[in-house]
């Protein structure tokens, strides 16, 4: 990976956060995080005297995601290193991204968030805790310790610094891309040769495919549809109307040609499909894909520790898959999605343990390996040749195709608004992809979906 190019990769995916948001400050936030100390429990705020500072944190373990592995390993580490001083007190969900999100909504209501989280993926909910002064402002931290600031990207920074000067994500030191995992044996027995860079020939690939009696793609309508919603919204990288609709932050106005040609990917999408696609859920797309039933599924390189897990692939099966960049050569990547958020509802001495924490989090050692193992790719921290020598070849293929790809989206997930994604997505996919609905109705309840949202918050 040359770090020339990462830089080119991450300016791209950084100039669709700032032309979406302004520097991220869509909103006017006039609480600093002395005030939302202010309103801490005694019971949240650690008492004087204590010898280790609990610093709570909820992992994540039902997707057997490689940054959820590599932060286990993280803790395990700081705990150690910082004994008698600081410890993660972790709480281990028997979930994944989804029961995240609704696991951290519950603790909000009653003022007893973690005191370390991520919200990238859910940027109402991110608003909201600003507005609220909830998130502790950490540029301050990052201009006291430069060696710390020079170890996050850059591109991360200038995107989440807002208009105030105030930050409330800290970047990370990398970025992961989405693409498509593909079986190649499959392929094979479909005479399909090599991936599809273009549409027209990604569609031939899935009659192939079909005519084989191979179900092309691995697809769910449950969980925001996130399978089937990165290869829609890929389609949009094609047209520059297409990346301006993806630029926007919580738009108001779905009725356009570029996304109804996006829904209309969306639907054509399930004639390639298995039979238990609509309202099936992520966990069973991905199962699938990993049993050889479909040939291609699209998603993040997080999704790699799985293949040469026994408990999720059969032994060689990393062998048989490739990774490529979606037809039209775009990938899909937000640094919200891999940063992370300081909470105010613990006192002085737990945020410091929780700035510590992410500055040992973000050392090169670590985001390293977080490059060789989940992919995130850095424009600071290089790797070393060895290292990529020893991956595996759909993580090589991955590394390949996101340092040298011409267009980098934002994940629609850091983009749209709630009631759209939660609501309408979950409700009205099945009912467009079985015909109950037209591609113009779908359109018209994202329509509503977004105003029922600006109703909500106003």
């Amino acid at each position: 990976m040359k770090r020339k190019n990462m830089m080119r990769i991450l300016s791209l995916a950084a100039a669709f956060m700032l032309a979406g948001c302004g520097g991220g400050n869509s909103k006017d936030n006039t609480q600093d995080t002395g005030e939302g100390k202010d309103s801490v429990s005694e019971s949240q705020t650690s008492g004087e005297g204590e010898e280790e500072v609990k610093i709570p944190i909820i992992i994540t373990t039902g997707a057997n995601d490689a940054m959820d592995i590599q932060m286990k390993e993280v803790v395990e580490d700081f705990n150690e290193e910082y004994r008698g001083k600081y410890q993660m007190d972790v709480e281990y969900l028997a979930g994944a991204s989804d029961d995240y999100r609704s696991k951290l909504k519950m603790l909000n209501a009653s003022n007893s968030l973690p005191a370390l989280i991520q919200v990238g993926p859910e940027p109402a909910f991110y608003d909201l805790l600003v507005e609220n002064g909830r998130l502790v402002d950490v540029a301050p931290y990052l201009e006291a310790d430069q060696e710390w600031k020079g170890q996050l990207m850059p591109q991360g920074i200038e995107a989440f610094t807002r208009d105030d000067g105030k930050m409330y994500l800290i970047p990370s030191a990398g970025l992961q891309l989405s693409g498509f995992y593909y079986n190649k044996e499959l392929f094979e027995q479909a005479g399909i040769e090599t991936f599809p860079e273009t549409w027209e020939d990604f569609w031939k690939a899935c009659e192939q495919l079909k005519e084989a009696g191979i179900p092309a793609l691995s697809l769910h309508t449950t969980e925001t549809a996130w399978c089937p919603m990165l290869l829609a919204t890929a389609y949009l990288g094609g047209t520059e109307e297409g990346q301006k609709f993806m630029a926007q932050q919580f738009p108001d106005n779905f009725d356009t040609p570029e996304f109804k040609e996006a829904v209309e990917v969306l639907k054509r999408q399930f004639d390639y499909t298995t039979s238990d696609a609509v309202g099936g859920t992520y966990a069973l797309a991905a199962n699938n894909f990993f049993s050889g039933n479909t040939a291609m599924i699209a998603n993040g390189p997080w999704m790699m520790s799985s293949l040469t897990d026994p408990d999720y692939a059969s032994e060689g099966f990393t062998d048989k898959v490739g990774y490529a960049k979606y037809p039209g050569d775009v990938m899909i990547g937000s640094m919200e999605q891999s940063s992370w958020c300081i909470t105010t509802d613990y006192g002085q001495d737990v945020i410091d343990g929780a700035v510590e924490f992410m500055k040992f989090y973000t050392k090169p050692v670590y985001s390293s390996k977080r490059a060789v193992e989940a992919g995130e790719l850095s424009s600071v921290v290089d790797f070393p040749q060895d290292e990529y020598d020893k991956m595996i070849p759909p993580m090589k293929n991955c590394v390949d195709a996101s340092s040298d790809v011409s267009i980098v989206l934002p994940s629609y997930q850091t983009k749209w608004d709630p009631v759209s994604q939660n609501d309408v997505f979950g409700r009205e996919i099945p009912n467009l992809v079985s015909g109950s609905i037209t591609v113009e109705e779908f359109i018209q309840m994202m329509n509503e979906g977004a105003a029922q949202y600006k109703q909500d918050i106003e």
